[in-house]
């Protein structure tokens, strides 16, 4: 997947959740079950692959989709939102 796929897929993650206070298991089970039920573009496996495509980029993820959030705090979210993607195979 190239950056600019992978990166449309994150912003669109991210636009999801910039006005959550705290990036709890709550807002990630929110955007897996939203992933699996098509509310964002691509299914449960595109979207496992930009999300694992992101936390190996060393570059920042929300430098086009700013939040709120740390850069730590959206790797860890993305982290166990790709736990999340992967067990609802």
């Amino acid at each position: 997947m190239t950056t600019g796929a992978w990166k449309g897929h994150i912003n669109g993650i991210l636009y999801g959740i910039q006005f959550d206070p705290a990036l709890d298991d709550t807002v990630v089970n929110r955007v897996a079950d939203g992933v699996v039920g098509g509310m964002y573009p691509g299914d449960r496996a595109v979207t496992l692959d930009a999300v694992n495509e992101a936390l190996r980029s060393s570059g920042p993820l929300n430098d086009v989709m700013e939040t709120p959030h740390s850069e730590e705090s959206i790797r860890d979210f993305l982290g166990k939102l790709a736990a999340a993607l992967a067990a609802r195979a």
